[in-house]
């Protein structure tokens, strides 16, 4: 029993050995291309050799060829990599390893893999390069390279991030942003149905395989609370779209009310002027005007005592005595009702819907004798100069009143008001005319103390500047800035026949040759062309009429049916919708997607297999891996396989020893006694 069981010790003890022996010659295989760089030289611990050896033979690359690869959507994309060398025949066995070049993407896919000849290589979409490298026993290395291509049919984009409820405010702009996945990297157009407040654009580069796109909308305002339920889509060529249903609410929210100013003001102790009355003019989206009754006004005295009250609809009334001589600087606050009934998620605004207060400041001189304000100083000091449209004008004015008032002031640009100072001494004023307003300009400001004016005048010649042609175009207002364009569009209408349209004046002759000619080239005959028209506009409100940088065309041609439907075939308009592929989505029935929860359009599974990017699991077969075994791993193997034969012979042979002895025994102690 002992000599079995330090038999069994040792065969374990080898086969520990044998073990560890292979794990090591795998680590040593599996890091064989870093230390055998292209170039064939060696590094050895930290010693570099530079040793270069002039390759003894050629590399053939069988498979892949220099051709098209052909595999379904979700397939791996594994192709047979046969190589071959004509190295002497008396070369020991030889390193191969492969570097995979995604050549659409100028990107490294896969590097240095080891593998064997008689294999598979797994390659990308699109365009590859295959770089085989072999290293023979002396350490010179050859290379061969192959370019070939897979093809795979497109599947429809994915739409994601985009939940069943999002909200908006009124008085913003709004602006949510969703994800597209399109694995076929193509051109993707972004739609929403209904159009107006809500579009859809782009925000970054549908050209690759995932891009952000985002709803959006101008400055909604109050007619434009209330729900909205959108359908996104995305759309790939003709056939292939994915689409997401939202509902978007815009919450109703209080507007502050609005106040004209009051302005300063000077009444005299007796006379002509000697009684103030003033009203203040309110406005309210919600509340109307100051004569609703709707607001409630409060009066504030700054300085000195207070000599009257406002009431229920803005009318300041006084008659002063001479003890009320003096400046009086005086604060007027009005509060709207608020809204009656706020939606629960107003938070979400940064108001909870109750009255908003909001005050003007005015000065109030009472005075025996009244003297008029008068300009300081002024700049420019010439009255007439030129300028560049793009140049920004700079203007001050310092003003004094011998009575303790200080003067508003108002500058007017070519008689249209454009900037208010109140309660200031000193006042400045920017402004650019742009490239285009080229010509004589009046420039004004006044100056008052409620009952005198005065006034300075320039007149400026704007020089006539090459506009350029960026997406931002300045335009006037006080040095407001650029103003960025973003134009959006709203529904196509239905086809219309040229033809008729021809017949009854509603195109010109010029508008229908156009219109026929871009039918025939679309493969429309006469009686077939249409046309579609629509309408856009610049949400941002630049007005710059002149140059519409990057307007969309608003017209385009169509395949005329007379009476449109969901069932004839074409992609068309009607009921003032647009389908979105043929006979599906607008006003038809939504078209099937890879994300409607329905398993059509030739699925194999619920929005899996067929034309969708991915496939279903009740599809997926279980993978048969193959091993290609090499020398190495069947030497090993078979002396592995030999000692087992071994130690069950050995084992044997002693079971069956130690059987007979025992037997022997048992005879001879019967013999004995």
């Amino acid at each position: 029993m002992r000599k079995i069981t330090r038999f069994l010790i040792a065969t374990l003890t080898i086969l520990f050995v044998i073990f560890n022996l292979i794990n090591l010659i795998l680590i040593f295989n599996s890091s064989l291309p870093s230390f055998i760089p292209t170039t064939g030289k060696g590094l050895v611990g930290t010693l570099s050799l530079f040793v270069e050896r002039t390759p003894s033979g050629n590399v053939t690359i069988v498979s892949p060829e220099n051709i098209t690869y052909y595999f379904n959507i979700g397939e791996p994309y594994i192709i047979d990599l046969n190589v071959s060398t004509d190295f002497p025949a008396d070369f020991p066995a030889v390193s191969w390893w492969y570097t995979v070049e995604d050549l659409k993407h100028s990107t490294i896919a896969y590097q240095d893999v080891i593998f064997t000849p008689n294999s598979t290589v797994t390659a990308v979409r699109w365009s590859n390069k295959l770089t085989v490298h072999a290293n023979n026993s002396d350490g010179s290395i050859s290379s061969k390279s192959a370019v070939f291509y897979v093809s795979v049919p497109n599947s429809p984009p994915i739409i994601s991030g985009i939940p069943a409820k999002i909200y908006a405010c009124e008085g913003n702009y709004s602006s949510y942003n969703f994800n597209i996945n399109d694995v076929d990297e193509s051109r993707i157009n972004l739609d929403i149905s209904h159009k107006n407040p809500f579009y859809v654009t782009p925000l970054t580069y549908e050209g690759s395989a995932n891009f952000i796109g985002t709803i959006f909308s101008g400055s909604l305002s109050k007619i434009n609370v209330g729900d909205y339920f959108e359908t996104i889509s995305a759309i790939e060529g003709q056939y292939l779209i994915d689409t997401k249903t939202t509902n978007i609410t815009v919450i109703e929210i209080n507007n502050p009310p609005v106040m004209d100013e009051i302005g300063v003001q000077t009444i005299w102790l007796n006379g002509e002027n000697s009684t103030f009355y003033k009203p203040v003019k309110v406005s309210d989206i919600e509340d109307g005007d100051q004569d609703s009754g709707n607001f409630t006004f409060n009066i504030s005295f700054l300085n000195g005592p207070r000599l009257f009250d406002i009431n229920n609809f803005g009318v300041m009334s006084f008659t002063p005595n001479s003890s009320n001589a003096g400046v009086y600087n005086i604060s007027v606050c009005v509060k709207d009702k608020g809204i009656t009934n706020p939606h629960a998620n107003i938070s979400l605004c940064g108001q909870n819907g109750s009255g908003l207060i909001l005050c003007k400041n005015f000065s109030l001189t009472i005075t025996n004798e009244n003297r008029a304000p008068f300009f300081k100083s002024y700049y420019p000091l010439s009255f007439n100069f030129s300028a560049d449209g793009t140049n920004g004008l700079y203007f001050n004015i310092s003003k004094y009143d011998a009575d303790g008032t200080a003067p508003d002031a108002y500058w007017s640009v070519d008689n249209i008001l454009q900037q208010y100072n109140s309660g200031s001494l000193v006042d400045e004023f920017r402004y650019t005319f742009g490239c285009d307003a080229f010509g004589s300009h009046l420039i004004n400001v006044t100056i008052t103390d409620g009952l005198v004016n005065k006034s300075v005048q320039w007149d400026v010649t704007i020089n006539l500047v090459q506009c350029p042609v960026p997406a931002a175009v300045s335009k006037g207002g006080g040095g407001a800035g650029g103003c960025s364009e973003r134009w959006v569009s709203d529904e196509w209408s239905a086809c219309q026949n040229a033809n008729k349209s021809l017949a009854s004046g509603l195109l010109d002759l010029n508008d229908y040759n156009t219109i026929l000619k871009s039918c025939l080239e679309g493969g429309y005959n006469d009686f077939a062309c249409g046309f579609q028209i629509r309408n856009s506009h610049d949400i941002s409100n630049c007005n710059n009429k002149k140059y519409n940088i990057g307007k969309p065309r608003d017209i385009r041609i169509c395949y005329y049916t007379q009476f449109p439907t969901c069932f004839d075939g074409i992609t068309n308009c009607h009921d003032n919708l647009c389908e979105l592929l043929v006979d599906c989505g607008g006003p038809c029935k939504p078209c099937p997607t890879c994300s409607d929860n329905i398993q059509n359009q030739k699925e194999g599974g619920i929005d899996c297999g067929g034309p969708c990017p991915w496939k279903c699991l009740e599809e997926e077969k279980p993978l048969i891996k193959i091993f290609k075994i090499n020398y190495l791993w069947l030497f090993l193997i078979i002396i592995l396989l030999a000692m087992i034969v071994i130690i069950y012979i050995k084992i044997n042979r002693i079971i069956h020893y130690n059987n007979k002895n025992k037997l022997n025994l048992s005879k001879g102690d019967r013999i004995f006694k």
